[in-house]
């Protein structure tokens, strides 16, 4: 299967193979910017400029929870590694921690001090990652929800963060037109991918984590990079 959001204020779920529309995804109330499927498949998380995220049956398209909570748009939604819980960016200068079985808000992360565009939680599911336009990325204990160190050094804003395969390794995208490659054991910085000529929109690692791969669409390339190195392949 495969899902899409949309500023029509839906998602929908479709047939990989053939294309086909299986189910249309109703409910919010202003346009979806995110959707993601469970670690097993069987359910769809959506965020929604209507402040809210939502759980939906993927089988069905039933919806299952409403997170509410959030004050201003929510950006991101992420399963952790065993599906328990989702986490949730926001322009409220929040990310949010929840109960996927039971929409039980869990813990709210407090400490950016501008818009949370990006949230992700590490392989592992003990941390979550954070990017901010407050030009940091912040990493937090998923169990507690406390701080546990910030990466700063940024210009501009961040508006992706990935942790690598191992969980060894953070990387972040910013508008300052370059990747970072940070230690998560250390929080040192390692590499600085430069050579965008605009922001860097997103970054992800290939499934070895020995290659990173950023996009900037407002120069109008992808461009790939050796993780451990940070040269431009």
């Amino acid at each position: 299967q495969l899902a899409t959001a949309s500023f029509d204020k839906t998602a929908r779920v479709w047939n990989a193979a053939t294309g086909k529309l299986l189910h249309t995804l109703k409910g919010h109330e202003n346009g979806v910017i995110s959707v993601v499927f469970s670690p097993d498949g069987q359910q769809l998380a959506t965020a929604s400029f209507d402040k809210r995220a939502r759980v939906w049956d993927a089988a069905t398209g039933k919806l299952l929870h409403t997170l509410k909570g959030h004050e201003d748009q929510v950006w991101s939604v992420v399963f952790s590694p065993n599906g328990k819980q989702l986490a949730t960016a926001s322009f409220d200068k929040t990310a949010r921690v929840w109960n996927a079985a039971t929409s039980e808000l869990l813990h709210t992360l407090k400490g950016h001090e501008n818009e949370v565009w990006s949230v992700v939680f590490s392989p592992n599911g003990k941390q979550l990652a954070t990017a901010s336009f407050d030009k940091t990325a912040r990493v937090w204990d998923a169990a507690t929800g406390e701080l546990l160190y910030t990466l700063k050094g940024y210009k501009n804003e961040v508006r992706s963060v990935v942790f690598s395969p191992n969980g060894k390794q953070l990387a972040t995208a910013s508008d300052d037109n370059t990747a970072r490659v940070w230690n998560t054991a250390t929080d040192k910085f390692l590499n600085t991918l430069k050579g965008h000529e605009d922001r860097v929109n997103s970054v992800v690692f290939s499934p070895d984590g020995k290659q990173l791969a950023t996009t900037s669409s407002d120069d109008k390339t992808a461009r790939v990079w050796d993780a451990a190195t940070g040269k431009l392949l």
